[in-house]
């Protein structure tokens, strides 16, 4: 098991928003894209108007908050993550607005809902984060809580993303090794448990024009001493081209069905 999986790991990394926060700024200050990939993966919801709808993994809810006034009124939403903390600030970025949230404390290998319950479930980049036993039996949850009829929608990143990025961080601590669930391999994986399984790409890279949100990006990992920073500074001002740093994002989203 890669320490990327490890729950100690996971937990220390996850237990509040501040490390996600700061890998979240890189994306959304220096995307390419038109819209941003919440607002994308929103997109790919195509529900019915009173959809139930869990979300697991949700971190601080960021893609609700961001997505909040175009979830239709008859929508039933819960938000959840394994971590209180998380939850917390869940609740405290959605509080502002007007429609209602449901919050939960879930861990995704042990869904605490009865069958046949929503019509869609959300895990953005969630999946990678659990090892291979851990994976299978949340797959099986989130097929035993969902409808007939009812689909999952589990964005992941690739085997290329954030290669210039990674490029660097590897020379200070441990890089991660190959997703065990990513685009390339998430596909197969999902077949196991949905009867139609779709993977569909989000076109972006980042244009940087600073090393230092690379900088932090890279601090924010597990295993990244922060006495390096000014080392990993350098390294990335030295890839820089006339001011910036083009930066491949590889990153996409899994739409799976069960027959209604």
């Amino acid at each position: 098991m890669s320490d990327w999986q490890d729950d100690d790991v996971v937990a220390d990394q996850y237990e509040d928003a501040e490390n996600l926060g700061a890998r979240q700024v890189l994306h959304t200050r220096f995307s390419t894209s038109e819209r941003s990939l919440h607002e994308w993966l929103f997109d790919q919801l195509d529900l019915p108007a009173d959809a139930s709808v869990l979300s697991l993994g949700a971190g601080p809810a960021t893609f609700w908050a961001t997505n909040a006034d175009r979830v239709p009124d008859g929508w039933d939403v819960t938000v959840t993550d394994a971590f209180q903390g998380m939850v917390m600030d869940a609740m405290e970025a959605l509080e502002e607005f007007p429609r209602e949230f449901n919050f939960d404390v879930v861990d995704a290998r042990d869904i605490p809902y009865p069958d046949d319950t929503f019509d869609a479930v959300t895990a953005n980049h969630l999946l990678y984060h659990l090892d291979d036993a851990d994976r299978e039996q949340a797959l099986a949850e989130i097929r035993r809580v969902l409808k007939p009829g009812g689909e999952l929608h589990a964005a992941t990143n690739g085997d290329d993303n954030l290669a210039e990025l990674w490029a660097v961080a590897a020379d200070y601590g441990d890089a991660p090794n190959e997703l065990g669930f990513s685009l390339q391999n998430g596909g197969d994986q999902l077949r196991e448990y949905f009867d139609s399984v779709e993977c569909r790409r989000f076109d972006t890279e980042l244009v940087v024009d600073s090393p230092e949100p690379l900088v932090a990006y890279v601090l924010s990992l597990p295993g990244f001493d922060p006495e390096i920073g000014p080392d990993v500074e350098r390294d990335f001002r030295e890839r820089f081209e006339d001011g910036e740093l083009r930066v491949e994002k590889d990153v996409g989203v899994f739409v799976a069905r069960l027959v209604d």
